[in-house]
């Protein structure tokens, strides 16, 4: 889930994503600083199979190769902070009902010697970016670099691109990953914010790393995770031991999470801060979720849920990634005080999908790790109090569980102004220090 304003640069996703006939991924991979052949130059690492140039490297074989969740399809090389190197990857995961899938993503590590232990492997699970398989962060000119926020006057993207603080881990020596989930590049309709499927992603993601041998990586991770992808990680640490029993675990670390599903569609949280052009953005966001949640769970229905001018959102939502969306009903309904033509009350839609909204709100069991979360006291996406609401579910868990709120912080601002916190946490789940709760 992410923030918006009424965004003025549509070109700005044309800059970096260069979108592919009939929905297909950004063919700015084309450009990735590669030969595109199956040189030197493309390969990721020894023994790596080599991927195809541009757009087609999204597209997986079909079938899909026989394997375990977590093998390697293929990789290309792309261009790696100084020190480093990094992959583009595309590897095998499952949805939430256990059907395989391809993932795409990217992985970066030190190039220098690694230690005897190997090296310790953080993932990284972005926000929202939209629904399109164009949206896909690891389709940028040079996916692997520190996180780009959208909202300055010098970024060339029409979505977040990047990794918070990708060099600092680099330099403690660690292996980086990042999925950019299912749907996003590969195939099929994004499974937005489904539990199941994202964490699935994230673990699988871990699992592909280790497969890069020039990498390194040794079975620690932590999972730092921001907005829609610091629910992810919260779902990672509640299912790691049974999808992935050989991941150690260390922690897991949420910005402004997407915790609190189940009780919002409810109506249960208290307001929080809000801005002009909030309510179009939650009604993309909103619709999003629909989305997703029609793609795993085929007995739900959108006309449950949505009305006839939310029905053509809903088809506009696979179209456009989650600014131009916001923008796009902000212009045409929102500013026209239109937003209730778009969904049915509460009262209308049907326990089924609230069952639904339940199950993919975490906290309601344990971790298995422990959790650090950080929110921002101004953020207008995710409301402060949804993110409290989560820990007092957590609290009750015995893992330790550590909420720091940044006043004034932002849903935009919170990875940059909490980045000190996170690494030293990560740094200390690694280092095996006990970790401490303020519940």
């Amino acid at each position: 889930m992410r923030r918006r304003v009424s965004a003025i640069i549509a070109a700005g996703t044309a800059a970096v994503l260069a979108l592919g006939l009939g929905g297909s991924v950004a063919s700015a991979a084309d450009h990735d600083g590669s030969d595109g052949g199956t040189g030197q130059r493309a390969e990721c690492a020894p023994g790596v199979p080599v991927g195809p140039h541009g757009e087609r490297f999204y597209n997986p074989p079909s079938p899909l190769p026989d394997g375990e969740h977590g093998d390697l399809v293929w990789a290309r090389r792309v261009d790696a902070p100084d020190g480093a190197r990094a992959c583009r990857i595309l590897y095998l995961s499952t949805l939430g009902d256990g059907s395989p899938v391809a993932v795409s993503g990217i992985v970066a590590w030190p190039d220098r010697h690694a230690p005897r232990q190997g090296r310790n492997v953080v993932a990284w699970a972005h926000g929202t970016v939209g629904g399109p398989r164009m949206c896909a962060p690891s389709a940028a000119v040079k996916p692997a670099v520190d996180l780009v926020d959208y909202f300055t006057y010098d970024s060339p993207y029409g979505i977040d691109v990047g990794v918070p603080s990708l060099t600092d881990f680099l330099a403690a020596g660690d292996v980086v990953v990042a999925t950019d989930y299912q749907g996003l590049g590969t195939p099929g309709v994004h499974q937005y914010v489904v539990g199941a499927t994202e964490s699935n992603n994230v673990l699988d993601s871990v699992r592909a790393a280790r497969r890069i041998e020039a990498a390194r990586a040794n079975d620690k991770a932590a999972v730092l995770g921001w907005s829609q992808g610091g629910g992810a990680a919260l779902f990672v640490a509640q299912n790691a031991a049974a999808y992935t029993p050989e991941t150690h675990l260390v922690g897991v670390a949420g910005l402004a999470p997407a915790a609190d599903l189940g009780p919002q569609f409810e109506g249960l949280v208290r307001p929080g801060p809000t801005d002009a052009t909030s309510p179009a953005h939650q009604a993309a966001l909103r619709t999003n979720v629909y989305r997703g949640f029609l793609a795993a769970y085929p007995e739900l229905k959108a006309t449950d849920v949505l009305k006839p001018a939310g029905l053509d959102a809903l088809a506009g939502d696979g179209v456009a990634c989650i600014e131009h969306f916001s923008d796009v009903i902000q212009n045409n309904v929102a500013n026209n005080g239109q937003l209730d033509t778009l969904f049915k009350g509460p009262l209308e839609v049907p326990r089924a999908w609230h069952r639904r909204f339940h199950e993919n709100t975490p906290g309601y069991v344990t971790t298995v790790a422990p959790v650090l979360v950080m929110q921002g006291t101004a953020d207008t996406v995710i409301n402060p109090n949804s993110t409290a609401d989560y820990i007092r579910r957590a609290c009750q868990f015995d893992q330790p569980v550590r909420y720091t709120t940044y006043q004034g912080a932002t849903h935009q601002t919170i990875p940059f102004v909490a980045a000190k916190e996170y690494l030293a946490w990560i740094e200390a789940r690694f280092a095996g220090r006990p970790a401490t709760s303020n519940c």
